[in-house]
């Protein structure tokens, strides 16, 4: 673990993105057009409420430091600027553009400029937070780590996230040395104890397919999906797998359960569906159709590794062909 010390230059007092009075979403950014894909949905979930909203961008220790000769104090205290070729500076301030230009921002907010330093590396951690006069909050942040996903795990702990989203685009495209490849999104899909979206061709108006069977874990998962789905007034569908024609019956059952678990939120549901097969194939069958295919998966615990691994969860994540949210 790199060893951090912080040292704050404020404009304005803010909130840490991970407040519990709000909603808070974290959305790791390489540069890619998915990940751009990615944040345009997550606001999407924040818009019209109190969401607060984090963009994240891991870098490798020691890497490719573009400077243009600048002194690394420099440097930092030019961040605010958002001139440098710093790695994942470009990718950040796309970010930033895009959220000003969706009205997500706005020219009022406090900025207030966090550095960490960190063993080994001269540019360390920096993160520039804006703050409401409401309260919520949108912090950029350009992380060092040993690897992506322990950079992205690190922040997803600190922050105690509702919601963590990360792209797996299609093909590597011009993002830089620091693109989130599909391996990283399934370890931080495994490791991390909260709910994760991975973003694979993300399109925003076709609802949530929620797939559910018999278990307690599966309607928690599915009432926790509803709740975030209604914050983008997307249309919920419920959808479970039955091995034969005899299973049929405990397909409806966990149907019924987790319709009744939703609407006790208030949330109303689309559609529902039993279909007869293989879960993952039927799974990811239907869920061609839909925004995001969504699937329960255990917290963390001991030899759930390798429960996850072979679960239906794992490989529907490996598998499908359009975005996956892990539900916990």
């Amino acid at each position: 673990m790199s060893e951090k010390t912080f040292d704050i230059e404020a404009t304005g007092e803010a909130e840490p993105s991970g407040h519990k009075d709000h909603f808070s979403v974290l959305v790791c950014i390489d540069g890619s057009d998915e990940s751009y894909r990615a944040l345009r949905y997550a606001v999407r979930i924040g818009s019209g409420t109190d969401a607060n909203l984090t963009l994240l961008y891991v870098r490798p220790v020691d890497q490719g430091m573009r400077t243009g000769g600048l002194d690394l104090s420099v440097a930092r205290a030019n961040l605010l600027d958002w001139g440098l070729e710093l790695p994942g500076m470009k990718a950040l301030k796309k970010g930033r553009d895009m959220l000003i230009e969706l009205g997500w921002l706005g020219a009022d907010w406090q900025e207030e400029f966090r550095h960490a330093d960190v063993t080994g590396d001269p540019l360390g951690d920096n993160m520039i937070v804006y703050t409401s006069e409401q309260g919520r909050s949108i912090t950029l942040k350009l992380m060092v780590s040993p690897s992506i996903a322990h950079g992205i795990l690190d922040e997803g702990d600190m922050g105690d996230y509702d919601l963590v989203i990360l792209p797996m685009p299609e093909r590597v495209t011009d993002a830089g040395p620091d693109f989130i490849e599909p391996g990283v999104a399934e370890i931080v899909a495994m490791e991390y104890t909260g709910t994760v979206l991975v973003a694979r061709a993300l399109e925003e108006s076709h609802g949530h397919l929620l797939c559910v069977s018999d278990n307690e874990e599966s309607i928690r998962a599915a009432r926790k999906d509803a709740q975030i789905a209604s914050r983008c007034a997307c249309p919920v569908y419920l959808f479970s797998v039955a091995r034969n024609e005899d299973e049929v019956p405990k397909a409806e059952a966990a149907l019924a359960k987790a319709r009744k678990a939703i609407e006790e939120e208030g949330i109303g549901i689309s559609g529902e569906k039993v279909a007869l097969g293989d879960a993952v194939e039927a799974i990811i069958e239907e869920g061609r159709s839909y925004s995001v295919i969504v699937v329960s998966a255990p917290t963390r615990k001991k030899g759930w590794r390798r429960f996850f691994t072979s679960s239906v969860a794992f490989n529907v994540l490996e598998r499908a062909y359009n975005s996956v949210m892990i539900a916990r």
